[in-house]
């Protein structure tokens, strides 16, 4: 018989009544968990994070056989790094990891295995989905999709409604790592609003996307770039 994982609490952490604890989850000293919260196992909550009303953290992906994605039987620890906090309605799968002194706003939404780097500020209704890489300091702003498999390096800003994806085929070919691949953002980079920047594509270090864009092409480092589709228009 499998013997039952024991979860571990800090006699200084607060945690209210109402929140729901399963077992194997460790929540270290100084952290604040609010009303009906759900921690599922396998969760690591790092000293003086603070969790909001209603959050789930450690959620397992599942699938009705619809998928194409394989999904696995077992996942790393989520992890919730030190003074991070938690905005109502967050809603992190299990296998991400969460830096320290994060800030993820109101009812935003991050899949399995994703890494959130150190500082990271994810606004309210941003999801980022599975496989995903976000450097230190960076920002994404409110209702913007950030698609699975992508990378997003340091000091990146991303503003409101941006639409990020990672299939060329939209769906019409099975799911394969040669050809289901999201874009990847260099370092202090700026997406303006409302962007869409489509598969595989590489936006250069401290190059600026206009707000609208459409980019279809690789963004060349230290380029402005704007329109549909867009076209480099300037030097930074």
């Amino acid at each position: 018989m499998e013997e039952k994982k024991i979860t571990d609490i800090s006699p200084r952490a607060q945690i209210s009544t109402t929140a729901i604890i399963h077992q194997d989850v460790i929540i270290e000293e100084d952290v604040i968990i609010h009303d009906y919260v759900v921690i599922y196992p396998n969760t690591h909550i790092k000293k003086g994070a603070e969790i909001y009303d209603h959050c789930v953290l450690g959620k397992p992906p599942t699938s009705p056989g619809n998928v194409s994605r394989s999904l696995k039987k077992q996942y790393e620890t989520l992890v919730i790094g030190e003074n991070s906090i938690l905005c109502p309605h967050v809603t992190i799968y299990t296998g991400t990891k969460i830096g320290d002194r994060v800030l993820l706003g109101d009812n935003c939404s991050i899949r399995e295995e994703c890494v959130i780097g150190n500082d990271c500020l994810i606004s309210r209704n941003v999801s980022i989905n599975y496989n995903t890489k976000v450097g230190d300091r960076t920002k994404i702003m409110d209702n913007t999709h950030i698609t699975g498999d992508m990378i997003i390096e340091e000091d990146v800003f991303i503003s409101v409604l941006v639409a990020t994806t990672n299939d060329n085929t939209m769906g019409r070919e099975a799911y394969s790592d040669q050809h289901v691949r999201g874009p990847h953002i260099k370092k202090n980079a700026t997406i303006g609003a409302a962007a869409n920047i489509l598969p595989q594509i590489i936006v250069g270090e401290n190059a600026v996307v206009g707000a609208g864009s459409v980019v279809t092409k690789n963004v060349p480092d230290n380029k402005v770039v704007m329109g549909v589709p867009a076209k480099v228009i300037r030097d930074i």
